[in-house]
């Protein structure tokens, strides 16, 4: 009888984990590379159109900081995730070598201390849905490519 109610708790647990897992909005079935599996959001004609701007520096304490600046953008942190589109705020996603780092809900991150070689730093600015906005095709993006020496 012990083995059977052990079974039933860590099947039930596992069960509930999985139903989770596969309904967090960040689950894909593909690999989460370059464009994280999100669809690309359209900005259309007669919208403003949100532009992006930066630099990545090293500083005193020999980290690197990403600096961006952005036109016709607002970051809303508290939307990250809704299918609520409105083309001008979001947030924003930071690839290095085209693996996702993390998001961004402002002007600035610190990349941490980079060991010697060179990486392309790239800043997609991203709907409320995690889709990042294109004009024309084209994603609305910063980037750099930064030598480490």
């Amino acid at each position: 009888m012990y083995r059977l109610i052990s079974f039933i708790v860590i099947f039930s647990l596992v069960s509930i984990m999985l139903y989770f897992h596969n309904q967090n909005s960040h689950y894909q079935a593909m690999n989460h590379r370059e464009g994280h599996g999100h669809e690309a959001v359209a900005i259309p004609a007669g919208e403003k159109v949100p532009s992006i701007a930066g630099t990545v520096k090293k500083d005193p304490s020999g980290s690197w900081l990403l600096h961006i600046k952005t036109d016709n953008f607002s970051f809303a942190p508290e939307k990250a995730g809704l299918n609520e589109i409105s083309y001008i705020e979001g947030h924003a996603h930071i690839y290095i070598n085209g693996e996702k780092v993390n998001r961004l809900y402002g002007n600035y991150f610190n990349l941490g201390e980079l060991e010697k070689g060179s990486y392309e730093v790239k800043v997609t600015l991203n709907a409320n849905n995690h889709g990042i906005f294109t004009v024309d095709g084209q994603e609305i993006a910063y980037k750099e490519t930064l030598k480490v020496k």
